[in-house]
């Protein structure tokens, strides 16, 4: 079995509604749309996107060495919104991943639940979290692949008619 035996440097758990690293994620009140929400594994974190929030990071593939790792996965499918559009409750863990960007994950069952990007002012939500069984709302359909050449799946996207980066899409 796993045990935590001490917090490193560069961790930190956080209750309630979170601080995420010095950006602070509120429910911003919109009118239309529908309120996206998701849970993690256990049920112990709840993360909320308001009605009508449009992403101001389009919905992507990553498949860079830091989404892989924290996801756990080949890639991660993750959509970027504006925090003020974003709202997390539960405890969490945060994992500073580089100078500008924490990763936050469930305390209890690790599932991961955010990453929170200061420079950009955006709140990254994997979006498997916010997407209900059998359907991926368009809002939230993946529009192009980040680090291409990084990607260990193969030739299993190269027909998918997205748009594929080396890195982050020019502005």
């Amino acid at each position: 079995p796993l045990e935590r035996t001490d917090t490193p440097r560069h961790t930190q758990s956080t209750k309630a509604q979170v601080d995420m690293s010095r950006t602070a994620l509120r429910l911003a009140k919109s009118v239309g749309g529908n309120v996206l929400e998701g849970h993690c594994l256990c049920g112990s974190v709840t993360v909320t996107v308001s009605a009508g929030a449009i992403p101001n990071h389009k919905p992507a593939y990553c498949h860079c060495d830091h989404c892989r790792a924290f996801h756990g996965a080949p890639f991660a499918m993750e959509a970027g919104f504006s925090p003020k559009h974003v709202s997390l409750q539960g405890e969490t863990h945060a994992y500073r991943s580089s100078a500008n960007f924490s990763r936050h994950r469930c305390s209890v069952c690790g599932t991961p639940c955010c990453g929170v990007h200061d420079r950009l002012k955006a709140v990254f939500v994997p979006t498997a979290l916010l997407a209900p069984p059998g359907v991926l709302p368009p809002v939230l359909r993946p529009a192009l692949h980040l680090f291409y050449g990084k990607r260990i799946v193969g030739n299993l996207f190269d027909s998918d008619g997205l748009p594929k980066y080396e890195a982050f899409p020019p502005k």
